[in-house]
């Protein structure tokens, strides 16, 4: 039996990438990975659900949802017991969700909104990961929310800039702008190895776009920017 997958394969990075750093920021214990499994089906059943209300394939996307969810729910009844709390991060996503909704319906899922509720529901999901074990809700939980965001929000608007939305300037000169500020922000507070882990992003944004590129060419230099971007991000305090 073949997965019902979406074909963005970027969004499962970004989908990994924050619960994973507040996973390893915290106390990583073997529950995680009962807590990763239940997150990571719950996102593969976003893309059967949220198809849903485009009305189409309904037989099929209601099957995938109902397997999803059902995985979800066995993979969580573990992490559950271990701490219950976690629900609540589940529920602050749902306000975020009835935007997907929203703009499904619209058939606009790629709307620069809908982008934007997306980073935020995979960074509470990174909070989710470092309260598990930890059980603290301290300023680093609200720093493993920023620090991937800010992040996706760069990478958002550079992808647009050479892909769906390459003849539109706007986002070209906004991709620009938001690497450089987010580089230099960091360097005025004097996090300058914060600063350096945003480098590698904003070389790729004032250079590649002058690079005519694949689809999957995007893809793969994305990839190899988001790992490098991570491994350089567990080494900040």
């Amino acid at each position: 039996m073949k997965l019902l997958i979406s074909n963005q394969h970027g969004a499962i990075v970004m989908a990994l990438l924050p619960f994973l750093y507040g996973m390893f920021k915290s106390e990583p214990i073997w529950l995680h990975f009962f807590l990763l499994c239940a997150w990571f089906s719950l996102y593969l059943m976003t893309y059967p659900f949220l198809n849903l209300f485009k009305g189409r394939n309904m037989p099929m996307n209601i099957k995938w949802s109902i397997i999803y969810c059902c995985a979800s729910l066995i993979f969580a009844i573990p992490a559950l017991c271990y701490n219950w709390q976690i629900i609540y991060f589940i529920l602050a996503m749902l306000p975020l969700v009835l935007v997907n909704i929203f703009y499904f319906k619209k058939k606009n899922e790629r709307a620069l909104l809908n982008d934007f509720a997306g980073i935020i529901i995979f960074a509470i999901a990174g909070m989710a990961s470092y309260y598990f074990s930890s059980g603290i809700f301290d300023e680093t939980i609200w720093l493993v929310a920023l620090y991937p965001s800010l992040f996706f929000i760069g990478t958002t608007l550079y992808v647009k800039s050479v892909l769906r939305e390459r003849k539109n300037p706007v986002y070209l000169w906004a991709s620009y702008f938001y690497h450089i500020i987010c580089v230099l922000i960091f360097i005025f507070y004097q996090e300058y190895w914060l600063a350096l882990c945003y480098v590698p992003a904003l070389i790729r944004a004032l250079w590649l776009p002058r690079v005519k590129l694949s689809v999957k060419q995007v893809g793969l230099f994305e990839l190899v920017i988001s790992l490098l971007f991570f491994v350089m991000l567990l080494f900040t305090i």
